[in-house]
């Protein structure tokens, strides 16, 4: 299927799905009212009167139907990394060494073994030895066939559990496919093409005069120099670039305006120095100032960011 046909069924089951949403809520409104009979309808189709507590079961049931169909679609055929790609075909020719080489040994074991047994029968045919030299040669033969099946066993055992070692290598690897997977879903709140009246902080008298320079986009804001602006516009130097600082953070996926400007608090004005932080420093810093947003109201405690977040958001400057 092609992006263009993809992205038509994503948004086609989207759309039924919130059609599904609003019938649960309308069966909920019935369930509770007066009248226990709901009209069953799909946008202006009536298709039957039923009682509104089926209205309500048949209403959810379908929106699960359809939010499964929606969420399969979105996520489905999503790149992978080559790296860890190849990391799990190591491990699964790891895994075939692996289950070869338990396969020989078991191979092993059982000629050995065989190879046993025949020694055996040969010893107790020997009718011209004595009974004790036959019970003392036998004593050694299974000694010796002990100690053997007890070092096939440890061997057995190790092998095993490289084996559970390489099987749990190849789930954490399958993870990590889903976590990149779900990563490259995010999108930039802005990119080069977006319009300049996309950043909040722009007034409208301000854009104006931007409009009169011809800069009217997030790159051509970003690729004219602030003093020379400011002069322009008559605003402080300090503003453009500020302004500058927050369009660049908002073309990093998964940040948005609250937490560009935290980054902006921290010090963080460009793409580059965010991918040049460590996480956890940065991380730090960035609940410091989130905490005192928070307090003041300026921010909910809901969107203060987490160690995961400030850790995809320097590998998403990187790219």
């Amino acid at each position: 299927m092609t992006n263009g046909k993809k992205g038509t069924a994503t948004w086609l089951l989207g759309f039924l799905t919130l059609l599904a949403v609003f019938n649960v809520f309308n069966a909920i409104i019935k369930l509770n009212g007066t009248d226990p009979i709901a009209n069953f309808k799909i946008l202006d189709i009536t298709l039957g009167n039923l009682n509104a507590e089926t209205y309500l079961w048949i209403s959810i049931i379908l929106t699960f139907m359809l939010l499964g169909a929606t969420s399969f679609s979105i996520y489905r055929g999503l790149p992978t990394d080559p790296q860890v790609l190849q990391r799990i075909a190591k491990v699964e020719e790891n895994l075939t060494l692996n289950a070869n080489m338990l396969e020989n040994t078991q191979i092993g074991f059982f000629k050995k073994f065989e190879e046993n047994e025949k020694a055996s029968n040969e010893i107790f045919h020997k009718v011209n030895l004595s009974f004790e030299d036959m019970r003392q040669e036998t004593s050694v033969s299974l000694s010796k066939q002990r100690e053997a099946l007890e070092n096939m066993e440890k061997e057995s055992r190790k092998n095993a559990e490289a084996f559970e070692k390489q099987a749990r290598e190849l789930m954490d690897l399958k993870k990590k496919i889903a976590k990149i997977g779900g990563e490259t879903l995010q999108k930039p709140k802005l990119t080069s093409q977006s319009q300049i009246e996309r950043l909040r902080s722009l007034t409208p008298q301000l854009a104006a005069k931007f409009d009169d320079m011809k800069v009217t986009k997030i790159g051509e804001l970003l690729a004219a120099d602030s003093v020379s602006m400011a002069e322009k516009v008559s605003e402080s130097p300090e503003k453009i670039a500020h302004m500058q600082a927050m369009a660049q953070l908002l073309m990093v996926p998964g940040i948005d305006e609250k937490h560009a400007e935290l980054l902006v608090k921290v010090g963080i004005t460009s793409r580059r120095e965010l991918a040049n932080q460590d996480p956890i420093q940065l991380y730090r810093g960035i609940v410091r100032i989130a905490k005192t947003f928070v307090e003041q109201g300026k921010m909910p405690a809901r969107k203060t960011p987490t160690i995961e977040d400030v850790s995809s958001w320097t590998k998403q400057a990187r790219l």
